[in-house]
């Protein structure tokens, strides 16, 4: 199944022709497709104040160190602002220079990472992204409205209650987008998600979606 285009094949076979997605379609779909080719083995990575255990045998390198100081908080309606920890979490072949509070990653593959709240408001099955945030890895244009603020550019698209940044990749990383879409009522805001959006770090593992 690493095939992204036979993933994406079969994955839009599955969907019934009248299903409503409840975020941008270009943006899910890709998730979607990313998501359906990673192997099944299913993690969890806790993002406390704790030392890091990742689980085995899913290709992950061992703990990190989790000796955490706030980095910022975000503030959005419906939910309680979003805290970033200055602490290094890894979803191999992706890492990640800061980490939010009270978040864990859900499900990981060449081509993407979910990341869930802890608090059970979502669902359990990776495969659904609704309140979730999504990182994919991509070839696809980043967009033309760039987001004000220091640091590498991002570029920004709004629809439908999620919101999508992009950046192009860092020199030495793979040649490519990465993007974060994240719903807009999670508590983030985006200067808050820029700033994690450029801690992310994408491995020579890493393979890009296409489409």
């Amino acid at each position: 199944m690493d095939d992204p285009t036979r993933v994406r094949r079969a994955f839009g076979q599955a969907l019934p022709e009248d299903a409503v997605m409840p975020a941008p379609q270009e943006d899910l779909a890709r998730a979607r497709a990313a998501l359906r080719a990673r192997s099944r083995g299913r993690f969890r990575i806790g993002l406390g104040a704790l030392a890091l255990a990742l689980v085995a045998g899913v290709g992950v390198a061992g703990a990190l160190d989790r000796t955490a100081q706030p980095e910022n908080s975000a503030s959005s309606a419906g939910a309680d602002p979003i805290q970033l920890l200055a602490t290094t979490f890894v979803a191999t072949p992706y890492s990640f220079d800061l980490t939010p509070r009270g978040w864990s990653v859900q499900s990981r593959s060449p081509y993407a990472v979910t990341i869930a709240p802890d608090d059970g408001s979502t669902s359990s099955d990776p495969d659904v992204f609704v309140g979730k945030l999504v990182i994919t890895f991509d070839h696809n244009p980043v967009g033309t409205q760039v987001l004000p603020g220091a640091g590498r550019r991002v570029w920004i698209h709004a629809d439908s209650g999620y919101t999508t940044l992009s950046m192009t990749t860092a020199a030495g990383e793979p040649a490519g987008v990465v993007r974060i879409q994240y719903p807009d009522n999670a508590g983030w805001d985006r200067s808050t998600m820029a700033r994690f959006l450029r801690s992310v770090h994408v491995g020579a593992g890493a393979k890009a979606s296409l489409g």
